[in-house]
């Protein structure tokens, strides 16, 4: 079984404390970078902390360009892909990112954006494809069909890797069962050989997302999606490990 930590505040992380808790263990991250220059800059803060730690990149747009990629981005600020050629990195194909989180306005932000196709969801996906040739790509998005990130520029290449958020805390309390039901069930089964994420462990870019409220809830997700046969799980997020406590990361690194 495999693991990935996603870091997307790496200016949270208390990579001291973590570096001690990982003199036996090497984990993988994908820290979230504004460019190539500045992923550099935390690489090198990073690995000076442990060497334990593989650190590659998320690379992240300002809020006012989309935050993540997607199609509805202008073609400039897809370019800002270019510049990691050549690295391990996690491309998120989702939406621009609302003013604030809540369920019900997600469901209304995700709904209306899986009818039409915006201008430059070609592009993205023939950006993705370019990349693809000398770069290792996890491309990240929901749990949804096909046909609807297809619309955001999500592309299926045998040369990609796929992530999938699999975030039951995001989930009211009555509908998860029904949503442990729809992975096993309906999305599992088509996406064998996904990463799936587990979450949230702590807030993300909103800061008000609900998170796991004890280690016992992360734990199940973990049992959950082990005995569906998922083989590499991704946490949200090493940051919050972090401050949570070690207790945290060991139950990640687990084989339940």
């Amino acid at each position: 079984m495999k693991r990935v930590y996603w870091c997307e505040f790496p200016e949270k992380c208390n990579w001291k404390k973590l570096s001690e808790w990982l003199k036996h263990e090497k984990i993988t991250i994908y820290v979230a970078c504004t460019s190539r220059a500045n992923y550099g800059l935390w690489k090198k803060k990073i690995t000076k902390y442990s060497e334990n730690i593989e650190v590659n990149a998320w690379p992240t747009l300002p809020k006012k360009e989309g935050y993540w990629f997607s199609g509805y981005c202008t073609k400039e600020a897809i370019d800002e892909l270019d510049q990691y050629r050549g690295l391990k990195i996690k491309i998120d194909v989702e939406p621009p990112i609302p003013k604030r989180y809540h369920f019900l306005s997600a469901l209304t932000w995700i709904g209306t954006k899986t009818v039409q196709e915006p201008d430059n969801s070609p592009y993205l996906r023939k950006k993705i494809k370019s990349l693809s040739r000398d770069t290792d790509i996890i491309l990240s998005s929901f749990p949804l069909q096909e046909s609807i990130l297809k619309r955001w520029g999500w592309i299926k290449e045998e040369n990609l890797r796929y992530n999938y958020m699999f975030y039951s805390t995001c989930i009211p309390f009555p509908l998860r069962k029904l949503y442990r039901h729809y992975f096993k069930r309906y999305f599992l089964p088509k996406h064998k050989d996904a990463f799936i994420a587990v979450g949230l462990i702590g807030t993300g870019v909103f800061g008000n997302e609900p998170t796991y409220r004890n280690v016992k809830q992360m734990k199940n997700d973990i049992q959950f999606l082990r005995k569906e046969g998922v083989e590499t799980l991704v946490f949200f997020n090493i940051e919050s490990i972090s401050q949570r406590g070690e207790e945290w990361l060991y139950t990640s690194l687990e084989i339940a």
